[in-house]
Order: C-alpha cells, then sequence, then structure tokens
C-alpha cells in the first residue's frame, strides 16, 4: 500500500489493511457516491475531471475521502490527498507539499526558489506519474483555501494531466467563477453529501452491535441521521454500556457538533441572528427583521443564508434540524425570557397573517407554520420532522385488493408499538405505548365498499417508498347526502345525533358546498415509523387548515389526546360513545371556526403563551401618542393594512399615513414591524 512513492512495512500495511477493512463494514448510505467514483476511476480522459463532495460539517466528507483512497489503493491507482490544514496556503508550499507526497527528493526541493520553477516541475512530475498510472489528486476543507482558489483555478489545475481525477470537497460548493466558466461548469460533477436515511442508520447500528428497535428509533430521533452525532452518540453509549439514552449522555456530543459548526460564525452579531433563525422553523429576511424587532440588512442576511448548515426550501431558508434544535435548546436555557419573547413575536406575525386574510386559501402556507409554533412537542414530532411525507392516493379499482389486504393485516397482526419522541424544549426522550388491541381499534368500523358508496373519494390511501400500503384514511364530508349516514353509523351517531335540531338543518342546507368534515379514521401500519407519522399527522393539520368545521373521534389513547388538544380541538364534555370498546368511553373533538369562532379560536390559542392582550387588539395606550394615534396603533397590532385602518376609523387612508408618519417620528422608528414589536416589548 501507497500514496506516491512512499514505502510501509509488511506489518504496517497488514495492520493498514484491516484499518480499511473495518472503516469499509461501517460506510452505509453513500453507494451512490461510491459508485461514481469507481465509474470516473475506470475511465480515461473522463468528462467530468472535477468532483465537487460538500456538505455540512460532520457529514462525513473526509470518511468519504478516506473510502475512495481505499477504493483506489484497489485500483492501483495514486491518491494524493492535500488537506488544508496540513500547509501553509501558499503557491510555493502547495506545490512543495505535492511534490514530497510524490516522493521528490527533498534535497533537490530545497535548491529551488523560483515559484514558476516550482509549478512547472509539480506539473511536470504529476504528468510523468498520470502517464504510467491513475492518479487522484484530493483537496480536503477546501472552505479554508480561498486564498489560494484563484491560483488553482487559473493556473495549477487547467495544465494537469487530462487523466487525472480531481475531487474537492469543503462545506459548500464550487461557485462563483468555477460556474460562470462554461469550461469548468461542464468538466465538475457536484456531489452533495446529506444525512443518512433511517434504513442506512439501522445499518450502521446493525454494524455496531445495536439491533434492537426501541434503541434505533431513539438512536435516531436523538441524531437525526447526522453522522458525526450518530458514531459520537454510538460510541457513548458502547463506552458507558447503556441502554438508555437520557439526555445527560448526549451533552457533551452535541457540544462538539455544535461547535464544529459555529467555526463559520465568526462574531456575536452574527451568532445572534443564528441563534433567532434556531427558534424559526422556516425564516426568511422579513421574518427576521420582525423578530428581532431590528432590520436585518441584505448583506446580512445573504452571509446567514451562505453557512453550510442553511439550507434553501420552497418558502424560505431553515437550518439543519441538529443546529436548530441544539442551538434552540441552549438559548433556551442561557436566555430563556429572550428565547420566549422571540417565540412570541413569532406566534404574532402569524397570526397578524392569519387574521388579516379572508380566504383560507390564501393563509394555507402560514396556517402550516401556526400550527408549529402553538403546538407542543407532540404536535412538533408527529409533524414537523425533516422527512418528506409520502403520497396519498384515493380508494380505486386498481387499488382495491390491496386496501383489504392492509385491512385485514391491522385486524389481525397489529403488534405492540412504542413511540418514542424528543421534546424539543427539554431534550428529554419520552414514549406512548399502543397494544395490538388498542392499535387494531384504529380500522374497527371501517367498510371500504359501504364508504366508497357513501362517497368516491372518502378513502386514501398511503404508500411508501417501496410502493407497499402503509396507511388508510376515511374523510367523509358533512353534507346533505351524507348526514344521515353520520346519524346513523358508529363512531359518529352519538355526536351528530346529540346536535340541536336547527344545527343539523344548518349542515344538511349546506347542499352545494361542504359544510365540513368526520374523520372516520387516519390509521397507520406503524406509528413508530416517523415518516408515516408525519403523513398522518400533516393529513389532520391539513383539514383542520382546508376547513372551518372538523369532529374526529380516535380511539381514547394518550398520544391521541394529546395531539388533538395541543391543536386547540376540544372535548365535547358528556358526549362520547363506545364504538370501540363497550367498557371505554371515547370522547369527540371539534374543532370549529366557523365565522366570528376563528378570531376567538386564534385568541384562544395566543392567549394560552400569554399574549391575551395583543390577541384582543388592545395594547396599553402610549401617553406620547395622541388618542387617534393609540387608535391607529391598536388596529396596526390586529394586522389592518392602512385601507382597513381607515374604513375602521372612517377617515381617508392619506390620513393613517399621516397618524404612522407622526407616529413613527415619535418613537424614533422607521416602520411598522418596528412599531408591533415595539407595542407588544411594552405589553410584556
Amino acid at each position: 500500500m501507497s500514496d506516491g512513492d512512499v514505502k510501509v512495512t509488511e506489518s504496517e500495511e497488514c495492520i493498514a489493511a484491516k484499518i480499511e477493512q473495518m472503516e469499509r463494514h461501517y460506510m452505509v448510505g453513500r453507494e451512490n457516491e461510491i459508485g461514481f467514483f469507481l465509474q470516473q476511476l475506470a475511465m480515461s480522459g473522463q468528462s467530468k475531471r472535477v468532483l465537487n463532495i460538500y456538505g455540512t460539517g460532520g457529514v462525513g466528507k473526509s470518511y468519504l475521502l478516506d473510502e475512495f483512497r481505499g477504493l483506489a489503493a484497489n485500483a492501483k491507482a495514486v491518491f494524493l490527498l492535500m488537506d488544508s490544514r496540513g500547509f501553509s496556503h501558499t503557491p510555493n508550499d502547495f506545490c512543495t507539499e505535492l511534490l514530497r507526497m510524490l516522493g521528490y527528493p527533498a534535497e533537490k526541493l530545497g535548491r529551488i526558489a523560483e515559484p514558476q520553477t516550482l509549478l512547472e516541475l509539480c506539473h511536470g512530475v504529476l504528468r510523468e506519474k498520470a502517464d504510467n498510472t491513475k492518479l487522484v489528486l484530493a483537496l480536503d476543507t477546501f472552505e479554508e483555501m480561498n486564498d489560494m482558489e484563484n491560483w488553482l483555478r487559473e493556473f495549477f489545475l487547467p495544465r494537469l494531466h487530462s487523466d487525472i481525477l480531481i475531487v474537492v470537497a469543503g462545506r459548500f460548493p464550487l461557485q462563483g467563477l468555477w460556474l460562470s466558466s462554461p469550461a469548468w461548469r461542464h468538466w465538475i460533477h457536484r456531489m452533495p453529501i446529506g444525512d443518512l436515511d433511517f434504513f442506512s442508520v439501522k445499518q450502521y447500528l446493525d454494524c455496531s452491535g445495536i439491533s434492537e428497535e426501541p434503541m434505533i428509533r431513539q438512536i435516531w430521533m436523538k441524531t437525526r441521521g447526522h453522522p458525526l452525532t450518530l458514531s459520537l452518540i454510538v460510541s457513548t453509549t458502547m463506552v458507558q454500556n447503556v441502554q438508555d439514552l437520557a439526555i445527560a449522555d448526549g451533552i457533551e456530543v452535541f457540544e462538539h457538533v455544535v461547535r464544529t459548526w459555529l467555526t463559520e460564525v465568526p462574531n456575536d452579531e452574527l451568532r445572534e441572528l443564528v441563534e433567532t433563525a434556531a427558534v424559526l422553523r422556516h425564516f426568511n429576511q422579513e421574518l427576521l427583521s420582525c423578530v428581532l424587532d431590528q432590520a436585518v440588512t441584505t448583506e446580512l442576511f445573504q452571509w446567514l443564508a451562505g453557512l453550510s448548515f442553511v439550507r434553501r426550501v420552497d418558502r424560505g431558508w431553515i437550518l439543519h434540524d441538529l443546529m436548530r434544535d441544539a442551538i434552540g435548546h441552549e438559548l433556551r436555557i442561557r436566555q430563556p425570557e429572550h428565547y420566549n419573547r422571540l417565540q412570541q413575536r413569532c406566534i404574532m406575525y402569524y397570526y397578524n397573517k392569519m387574521t388579516r386574510s379572508t380566504q383560507r386559501k390564501e393563509i394555507a402556507w402560514e396556517g402550516v407554520e401556526w400550527h408549529y409554533y402553538i403546538g407542543d412537542h407532540v404536535v412538533r414530532n408527529f409533524c414537523y420532522q425533516k422527512l418528506s411525507p409520502y403520497r396519498m392516493e384515493p380508494l380505486n379499482s386498481s387499488n382495491w385488493t390491496e386496501a383489504e389486504r392492509y385491512l385485514e393485516n391491522r385486524r389481525t397482526n397489529s403488534q405492540e408499538v412504542c413511540i418514542p419522541l424528543l421534546n424539543p424544549d427539554t431534550g428529554e426522550l419520552f414514549e406512548y405505548a399502543i397494544s395490538p388491541e388498542e392499535s387494531s381499534q384504529m380500522v374497527k368500523h371501517i367498510h371500504l365498499q359501504e364508504l366508497h358508496e357513501l362517497e368516491p373519494g372518502i378513502v386514501k390511501l398511503m404508500r411508501d417508498q417501496q410502493g407497499s400500503i402503509c396507511g388508510l384514511t376515511a374523510i367523509i364530508p358533512i353534507h346533505a347526502g351524507t348526514l344521515d349516514y353520520l346519524c346513523a353509523r358508529p363512531l359518529s351517531s352519538a355526536y351528530f345525533q346529540s346536535l340541536p335540531e336547527n344545527e343539523l338543518r344548518e349542515l344538511r342546507e349546506a347542499e352545494g358546498h361542504i359544510a365540513g368534515y368526520f374523520v372516520k379514521t387516519i390509521d397507520v401500519a406503524d406509528f413508530g415509523d416517523v415518516t408515516i407519522r408525519t403523513t398522518a399527522g400533516l393529513t389532520f393539520i391539513s383539514l383542520l387548515i382546508s376547513s372551518d368545521y372538523v369532529v374526529a373521534s380516535p380511539p381514547d389513547l394518550p398520544f391521541l389526546n394529546d395531539f388533538h388538544l395541543s391543536l386547540g380541538c376540544e372535548q365535547t364534555g358528556d358526549i362520547v360513545h363506545y364504538d370501540y370498546d363497550a367498557n371505554t368511553p371515547a370522547p369527540y373533538y371539534v374543532l370549529d371556526t366557523r365565522g366570528a369562532k376563528l378570531q376567538r379560536y386564534l385568541n384562544k390559542m395566543v392567549e394560552s403563551f400569554g399574549l391575551s392582550e395583543h390577541s384582543e387588539g388592545r395594547t396599553n395606550d402610549l401617553p406620547m401618542l395622541s388618542a387617534r394615534e393609540n387608535e391607529v396603533a391598536r388596529l396596526l397590532v390586529q394586522g389592518y393594512m392602512n385601507q382597513e385602518i381607515a374604513a375602521s376609523l372612517y377617515v381617508s387612508e392619506i390620513t393613517v399615513k399621516k397618524h404612522l408618519s407622526a407616529i413613527y417620528r415619535k418613537l424614533g422608528i422607521k416602520n411598522r414591524t418596528q412599531l408591533v414589536n415595539r407595542l407588544l416589548n411594552k405589553a410584556q
């Protein structure tokens, strides 16, 4: 075994081979990257000369390079690894280190003083080596080579032998001039490295001797598939020989991972921005400015968006899950009042968005975010994991047999389920248990033919990535054509028969449009599976957002009770049924936001966070403002736009603008966001 012409003894080679064999045993979840590298290694004059590996700290870039090194050795190729931390960042030192690795005599190197001579020598030795053997040049921790980037791109790399495979690894993708040049853009193959999926984590744990399913799920919840965290958690578990991952076991692990990420954050101002982003699920420049109560400059925001642990998504940007949880947890402990203020401002941001809109479709996105902030740790675990939910499809003739088979399996082969959840507020792991009998209750009264005849589209099937049915929902629209069924059939009859005749008449007269929905079941094969659970939870939340009247009656299980109550659903008091179990009363959960009830619901939820004055649109009058200016301020807190304020106060929009200008001048502020936050802070 060799790097360049460096010789090792037979004993060292044997040890090195054993180490490589063991490391390869633990290499999981990188099959595509390895396959592409091997393909390029076997090609001559490959079209993709530069493999650009990038990903956030601790994601396994250097570990993957070690794997590439071993694969290159097996293919009789020479692998030259230039770690930016191993030499001074000057062209001379770069060439000197590379020549040393290639076995060029040290005494001859010492006699070369001219940089151009050294560069030409380096190119010549590399070309000579590449004529006789396959050569791989890997540059690791490339983000620390930015002072050499131009030299490498313009002078060093273009003159390399065309058969040399170049690997560039760092936290950030090659960009700027690398991509604006058509030639470099053609040669570069981007290879983003992300977190491991659940199956890869399970494979890694199996290789580590951890095969107990509850333990695997706990570790998955703790690490979210982040490779460095996974490795440290496993080593801690194995050293301590523990069977329970209490939060104390992981504190040092997460501190180490956060320190790794925060090397990208050079000062306190930027640290505050990262901490604020950690309180938010999604963020953008406007939301950060609102929550911080000060304008975030475009330059500062672009810096934040460029960090390796920040990712662009459809509706803004997000922090890596582990970073968000760890930073948020630390901020909550270190500055609890500051953390609460940030969270409350965020709640009010979405509260104002929702109270301003008159159409539910316009606030669908805001509704999802709203439920994240007002929901507790149960809701966040059920609905807001990073995983993409599985797709849902309506029941039809082509999948009918699969649906019947799914129901039969759920009724006869239900297993005991233990649901491990992580409380992000405390870092504590807790569990919900479901017996086989309780699990099978979810499909006890589901009859496909009956529901399909009532209305096609009531039953939908959840399909996983492997194409298997892993869940089923039966959600019945409430209208004249379904009310007789709802009043007569198990699960729904007790509730609908209890309604006064005038309410039933209102529901029945809603023909032409749907008055609401009754959730007969949202069932899944395994509530312990994070992706399945996320799909089920978001199905229910999407229903709450799209409809103003939702009734559900799931089995009386602690985790389902906690979930519905956390979302603001109300139990119906004495109205219960015994359709699951003759001895156990099952309650109904109702969320009725028809008409003015939506505002009452929103107010109730924000009041639970100590924001009752804001929810009612009241704020303590500011003595420096006139009575009319205070009226304008109160309406502005409720989310009114200038035109709406004018209509409420029976004045012109120009008059409102004059009042706002006077308010801004008196308070020494510049915009609406700062005014809202000033009023919120005063009320606190």
